[in-house]
């Protein structure tokens, strides 16, 4: 196995895959839930932004590291050695070790991606997450995408059991997802510190877990892309004041634009609210290649 172990993947790929199979989010009765993105068309949505929480997603590529590399590819390789060194000595697992390295600052940002994604997680009103698979070969990737036997339905309320479930609109099936692989089989990872620069890794287990900071941290938690979403969607459901409204989130656009410069805010007013929200999504995707989506409740 060489030292290093690149991914076959891409960001394209990991962005639209995750993006498209999130669809729709539905418990069994009463209250549905919605996840869409806000490049989607907003016209004639208004049941769809009475309330909602905003969702940042990095999609990001993960590359592996044989801990059992060369001595000489090890030592060529110095900011990856450490890596391999931090984790050995603070006995993390992982055989390959899965890592992903912060986006370098583009030209026409304010800041490194790292730390707009820091402050744009808000929990419980918005949060940021980095998503990536918890894996690096294609044709495992996209098995779990096709898989039924994971397949399952509830003749009860999801809730009781702190399950939630995902509407395949392609094949107008019900997925569990606590128990669903493909969606279990990514890292969502929350910025947890600001950084000075981009040159610093996460790191993690093929399995999700053992996730450090290099800079020197361990996290702990479960950071499943599938356990991240339990998590929010089991406080948005039990709360009838969720998230934010429309107003709510023009206010915070303004404050973060003040700031961060993401974009302009002439040419808005209160009643194009969804045109500033849009225009802020396509600027976060432009600069930062951070995807917005809402998690909304529908109305019947």
């Amino acid at each position: 196995m060489a030292y290093k172990i690149d991914s076959q993947l891409s960001e394209n790929q990991i962005e639209s895959d995750v993006s498209s199979y999130l669809g729709f989010i539905t418990p069994i009765w009463s209250r549905r839930f919605r996840l869409i993105s806000v490049d989607e068309q907003l016209t004639g949505a208004d049941k769809l932004f009475n309330r909602f929480v905003p969702i940042y997603m990095q999609f990001k590529v993960s590359h592996g590291l044989n801990p059992n590399g060369s001595i000489i590819s090890r030592y060529r390789n110095k900011p990856l050695t450490n890596i391999i060194d931090y984790r050995n000595q603070n006995n993390l697992s992982g055989n390959p070790i899965l890592y992903f390295q912060l986006r370098r600052q583009a030209k026409t940002a304010s800041d490194i991606q790292h730390n707009i994604l820091f402050q744009l997680n808000q929990p419980p009103h918005q949060y940021g997450l980095y998503v990536a698979p918890l894996t690096l070969d294609l044709s495992e990737y996209e098995n779990q995408l096709s898989r039924d036997w994971f397949m399952k339905f509830y003749p009860f309320d999801p809730l009781v059991r702190r399950e939630l479930e995902i509407h395949d609109t392609s094949t107008n099936r019900n997925l569990a997802i606590g128990l669903n692989p493909f969606l279990r089989h990514h890292i969502s990872i929350p910025p947890h510190t600001l950084a000075s620069t981009h040159e610093h890794h996460y790191s993690f287990s093929k399995s999700g877990g053992d996730v450090a900071w290099h800079g020197g941290e361990v996290l702990y938690g479960d950071f499943r892309l599938a356990n991240q979403l339990l998590r929010i969607m089991n406080y948005s459901y039990n709360r009838d004041g969720f998230g934010m409204t429309q107003n709510q989130f023009s206010e915070f656009i303004d404050q973060f634009n003040n700031d961060f410069r993401i974009s302009s805010n002439s040419g808005f007013n209160d009643n194009s609210i969804r045109e500033k929200i849009l225009s802020f999504g396509q600027e976060l995707k432009a600069k930062y290649q951070i995807n917005l989506m809402f998690l909304t409740e529908v109305k019947e």
